[in-house]
């Protein structure tokens, strides 16, 4: 008797929710369809990606490129760390903004805004990687390139560029114009060549085979400032990347919508004093132009392109270090955010992970030390013992994008 009258209950509830669930597809197909957009765009990319499943409608709206494109837009920036422990991946979205701009120094803790672990690619290697380009970070794995697509949590490993190269330099630029993502290969050895593969994502026709792209000039791409990494900036369409042309030391540029190089550019005579796998000086993308900073002694330097036909650069020395008392000691640049501020992080955690945001020209700084990432709770619930956390890998601006894999 007992049980009949559960099965009953239990018979009651789920009319119950099919009644509820009928009635919310009724009344969300009754929405206008500007207004279910507009509701959709302030949903997170996880969400927005499991509500392409409720109708053929709703997928058609968050696929349309008008949508995908109004989501990237008003998605804010964050700064995407990432470290590998085994075959697991652990991923976490930090707040980037400053919520004290009027602040001269400012020092508090924050917590992620999102946070998980995957399985990592087998073989894969993140020590060579690009920067996030709108949404998306390029890795490889010997001569194959991977792409990775944090917000979609998903890798996609692409075909080899050319059977014949045993290793390729990697870089993925990104067309605001068609609002296309490509990926760039050259060969890996370090002896010049004038060929250079360019594959289009996001499309099945353009990612059936690589293109062939000539250049008159040959030359090989030269290491940042870690070991194995190349170093590329993607600014408003051109790609820019650091070049032994010779014996001189170079930038080039690709404009990515017309896959041609469009310029080789001269380097300041001061450079050639630097050493360019140095921690502390890079290749940044600053209000907009191409840049190279470096943090020399107690100064930030700067070099801003001015004109890349004429070569011409600015310097600027900026507010000394010493200014910060010493704040940066064991922290490296990996990049600037929109607003003009320095970002440092250490390669290393213990506790928490301490950022440092540094504006050289309205002189502020603040620091945030993130919780939640390396203290013990994280460590027991992960099974990561109690060790240092090591390698920590940063990218600034980094955005959630809806472009499928």
């Amino acid at each position: 008797m007992k049980q009949r009258e559960e099965k009953t209950e239990n018979t009651k509830r789920k009319r119950r929710r099919q009644s509820s669930s009928s009635s919310l597809l009724n009344s969300t197909s009754s929405l206008p369809l500007d207004i279910a957009s507009e509701i959709l765009l302030k949903l997170p990319a996880e969400s927005v990606l499991r509500f392409r499943c409720v109708s053929k409608l709703w997928s058609s709206i968050t696929n349309e490129r008008n949508f995908t494109d109004s989501f990237q837009t008003r998605r804010p920036k964050r700064l995407l760390l990432f470290f590998k422990e085994g075959e697991r991946f652990f991923v976490f979205s930090l707040p980037q903004h400053n919520p004290n701009p009027n602040e001269s120094y400012s020092y508090y803790a924050s917590q992620p805004i999102d946070s998980y672990h995957m399985t990592y690619p087998k073989r894969c290697s993140y020590t060579m990687k690009t920067e996030s380009v709108h949404g998306l970070i390029c890795f490889q794995s010997s001569a194959t390139p991977i792409v990775w697509n944090p917000s979609m949590r998903k890798f996609l490993t692409l075909p080899k560029p050319d059977k014949t190269w045993k290793n390729i330099k990697v870089f993925l630029g990104y067309d605001p114009v068609e609002g296309k993502h490509k990926v760039v290969c050259m060969p890996g050895s370090f002896n010049s060549s004038d060929e250079c593969r360019v594959l289009t994502l996001g499309s099945s026709s353009d990612q059936e085979s690589w293109r062939n792209v000539k250049h008159s000039h040959n030359h090989y791409p030269f290491p940042g400032k870690q070991k194995g990494v190349y170093h590329g900036r993607c600014i408003n369409g051109v790609l820019y990347y650091p070049a032994r042309l010779g014996d001189d030391l170079v930038i080039m540029s690709f404009d990515i919508r017309s896959e041609k190089f469009i310029n080789v550019i001269k380097i300041p005579y001061q450079w050639y004093d630097m050493n360019w796998h140095n921690t502390t000086a890079m290749m940044i993308a600053y209000q907009g132009k191409l840049a190279w900073v470096r943090s020399c002694g107690d100064r930030i330097s700067l070099w801003v392109l001015e004109d890349a036909e004429k070569h011409e650069w600015s310097k600027h020395i900026l507010l000394p270090l010493s200014h910060y008392d010493q704040g940066l000691q064991n922290f490296k640049l990996v990049g600037v955010t929109d607003d003009g501020e320095l970002v440092y992080v250490q390669n290393t955690a213990f506790k928490c992970v301490p950022v440092i945001y540094v504006d050289p020209k309205r002189q502020t700084f603040r620091r945030i030390e993130f919780r939640g990432i390396a203290d013990d709770d994280f460590r027991q619930r992960n099974g990561l013992g109690d060790r240092r956390l090591r390698d920590l890998q940063s990218f600034p601006n980094h955005i959630e994008t809806l472009l499928s894999l």
